[in-house]
């Protein structure tokens, strides 16, 4: 009877790949925006508080809800910061990767 290691053999081609790589090795297969994913997130969350904000103040103010005012402007105002967070984050990253193609490893 075959075990299942024999069953399931791959090619040596495919190669191996993990959930969580090893953020020291320096894979060629990523994409250029890989390390934007942080400031994405957090544009997207600060966008979606912000659109939960105003739908708020729209039911509030065509009277379908109860929600208050300061609820309203609280998910508007935080979502907000998100979104100017994450747009001032990236130029940030951006110049970050800059740098550290400019360095070599054996330069410091």
């Amino acid at each position: 009877m075959l075990s299942t290691m024999e069953l399931i053999s791959f090619p040596d081609n495919f190669g191996s790949q993990t959930l969580c790589p090893d953020p020291r090795s320096d894979t060629a297969d990523a994409p250029g925006w890989a390390y934007l994913h942080k400031p994405i997130i957090v544009i997207v969350m600060g966008s979606l508080m912000s659109a939960a904000g105003g739908l708020l103040f729209l039911l509030h103010s065509s009277g379908v809800t109860e929600a208050s005012h300061s609820v309203a402007s609280a998910c508007l105002s935080i979502g907000l910061m998100f979104v100017v967070m994450g747009l001032v984050w990236i130029p940030v990253l951006k110049e970050k990767q800059r740098r550290k193609l400019y360095i070599q490893p054996g330069d410091e």
